[in-house]
């Protein structure tokens, strides 16, 4: 299931901003506006968003002020700079800031649509080859982990023990039972178990998920396509009947809690 990609705009420029949120709207993306450098630093901290087109020269924070502060909260996001006159210094700068696109002002809406959807799929693109970059390494993993001897008990750190209900989750062996039944799960699968067993009974959503299980952040609706996959696996194994869950419930739209009682 895809959803609409969420994009921020950001310009001073009332009528500027009306007309982007208008045509990127039509377009079937959701938007958001900022009038301001620091409006959008607000923004950026209270959600997440795929891509942002920014006014490279503001009053106070300007353009390229906003972009390194957005890298600070969302490493992924693809960035489009909007000017009404390029400069290789500004070019230059970009460079650093992972910038996608520069666009006049002055650009026909249609390349601004054309842009706007490359720096989407870029962005996509990027997501995906660390998730595969993810895949391989955890399968690495594993292979190291069947060949490397196993040490002593007393040579490692103490066990770390997570019991929810009928569920147990040791840390350090990376082995999960229920009701002593024993789960094959991929480190993937452990790692996201873990998490909502950390907040058993309670919901997390699926860009929480995400960063807990695999260590960066992104947008709720991206969250939600990379995590769905894990949680209908784990269901298979966990669930007595995967088609109606009684431990891994569905918060539509929002996340995942883990509720298992004692058998």
């Amino acid at each position: 299931m895809s959803y609409p990609a969420q994009i921020l705009v950001v310009d001073d420029e009332n009528n500027i901003r009306l007309t982007l949120n208008a045509l990127l709207s039509r377009a079937g993306y959701t938007v958001t506006v900022a009038a301001s450098g620091e409006e959008a630093v607000q923004r950026l901290k209270q959600q997440s968003f795929d891509l942002m087109l920014v006014d490279l020269k503001m009053p106070g924070m300007d353009g390229m002020q906003v972009v390194a502060e957005l890298r600070n909260h969302q490493a992924d996001t693809a960035v489009i700079v909007l000017t009404g006159h390029g400069t290789l210094e500004t070019a230059v700068e970009g460079l650093h800031h992972g910038i996608f696109d520069y666009l006049l002002k002055t650009t026909d809406p249609a390349q601004v649509l054309e842009r706007v959807k490359a720096g989407l799929e870029d962005r996509n693109q990027r997501l995906r080859q660390r998730e595969l970059l993810d895949v391989v390494g955890e399968a690495v993993k594993e292979l190291r982990g069947v060949a490397a001897p196993t040490t002593s008990s007393s040579s490692g750190p103490p066990e770390r023990l997570i019991t929810v209900g009928a569920l147990q989750l040791d840390t350090w062996h990376q082995v999960a039972t229920l009701a002593e039944r024993s789960l094959s799960l991929t480190p993937t699968e452990f790692r996201v178990l873990l998490c909502l067993a950390e907040h058993a009974g309670q919901m997390l959503s699926y860009a929480q998920l995400v960063r807990c299980a695999q260590g960066y952040d992104t947008s709720e609706l991206e969250a939600g396509e990379l995590i769905k996959p894990h949680i209908h696996h784990l269901r298979q194994k966990l669930e007595p009947d995967p088609g109606s869950p009684r431990y891994l419930l569905n918060v539509r739209g929002k996340g995942y809690i883990l509720q298992i009682e004692e058998t």
